[in-house]
């Protein structure tokens, strides 16, 4: 029987013991190994002058003062390569105004509305093609042209409202006049 098996059926007897062994220590730990922790001679002495109380500072922390002095000879064969880093810095993608020419071809002007989405369209594919410059400048045109069919639109309106009501009012005027 396992001792996962036997834990179980203690907890489900009603024992609520660990198994046999739990919480016991294990052989093989806690038990330094041999030939360490042995000082070895010449190491571990003092050096003339170190861990001598300082005037005023008071008596020295136990285990502080000591020195213990190492030597070592350490050969490099060889060293690793250089890492070399290429860090590109993205430039970031211009304005097509995309949105802007849909909204003018659909609400404002159906001209200048699609002029400007073709040339938002191209901005995008100058773009994906790598050529940054090409594409910000197709997007600044299809901005103007956007900017251009509003203003338009706008004083089309304002120009026929004017002109239905001097047409209407003076069309009034004659029947009831």
């Amino acid at each position: 029987m396992s001792k996962d098996q036997e834990y179980n059926m203690q907890t489900q007897s009603g024992y609520d013991q660990p198994p046999p062994g739990y919480g016991q220590p294990q052989p093989g730990y806690g038990q330094p190994q041999p030939g360490y922790g042995q000082p070895q001679p010449g190491y571990g002495q003092p050096q003339p002058g170190y861990g001598q109380p300082q005037p005023g500072y008071g008596q020295p922390q136990p285990g502080y003062g000591q020195q213990y002095v190492a030597s070592s000879t350490q050969v490099v064969l060889s060293q690793p390569a250089a890492n070399t880093t290429i860090i590109t810095t993205a430039i970031p993608k211009p304005q097509s105004y995309l949105a802007l020419s849909i909204l003018v071809l659909i609400c404002c002007n159906l001209i200048f509305g699609l002029i400007a989405l073709i040339f938002s369209i191209m901005s995008d594919s100058d773009y994906s093609a790598g050529d940054h410059e090409g594409a910000r400048s197709k997007g600044r045109v299809a901005l103007w042209l956007n900017v251009a069919g509003i203003i338009i639109s706008v004083i089309l309106i304002i120009v026929i409202i004017i002109l239905y009501t001097v047409v209407f009012a003076s069309t009034v005027g004659v029947y009831y006049g």
